[in-house]
């Protein structure tokens, strides 16, 4: 399996990729700038992870943390909480997907008061948390993930900059949700490279 490191710089990688498509879908209801903003936290993060070479994983998920927070905007603290979250649970002993899964949920829930339904990151998010709890594989976490971001262009905005649009916010996807979507797309897929190779190497 590919390390965290290589997990997390590949989820960085991506997130630059969509720079474009998440400033198109932020511009229909935001100030369009969910894709710059992003990238410039996947900067961040990389060079976060260039500095702390032998850092210990709930500790190099800190410094992810620190590093997405530094860039401000709306984004900037919901991913911060989210992956401290994470962290704390790594820091404490636990590590599957859904415990991790669920203290991301719960610290971004209490962060901003949004639920599921309000066209947030959370409808993305909340769909990875139950098919994990239903048995379900990151894979399986991952599709979740981008079905229900993909569910947000049907839904009305009711927090955040969009909900000042009422009906308008509807018909695109929410980009936040969009960009949890391809982060843990690209987490799976390096995942599964890593252990592709693995199997190479063992046969």
């Amino acid at each position: 399996m590919r390390s965290l490191r290589e997990c997390i710089l590949a989820a960085a990688d991506a997130i630059e990729a969509a720079r474009d498509e998440l400033g198109r879908l932020d511009a229909a209801a935001g100030d369009g700038d969910h894709g710059v903003t992003m990238s410039l936290a996947a900067r961040a993060v990389r060079r976060a992870l260039e500095d702390s070479p032998d850092a210990a994983p709930a500790d190099l998920l800190m410094k992810v943390a620190m590093a997405m927070g530094s860039v401000g905007g709306a984004s900037g603290p919901v991913y911060a909480t989210g992956v401290m979250a994470v962290a704390g649970v790594v820091r404490g002993g636990g590590a599957s997907p859904l415990e991790c899964a669920e203290a991301a949920e719960e610290a971004i829930t209490k962060l901003g008061g949004a639920k599921p339904g309000d066209k947030t990151i959370l409808d993305a998010l909340h769909p990875a948390v139950e098919a994990l709890r239903a048995g379900g594989d990151l894979r399986a976490a991952a599709r979740a993930a981008r079905e229900g971001a993909e569910s947000t262009a049907q839904m009305v905005a009711t927090v955040g900059r969009a909900s000042r649009l009422g009906e308008r916010s509807r018909g695109v996807a929410d980009p936040g949700a969009t960009s949890l979507a391809i982060i843990l797309e690209a987490l799976v897929h390096a995942a599964a490279a890593g252990d592709d190779q693995q199997l190479a190497r063992d046969e």
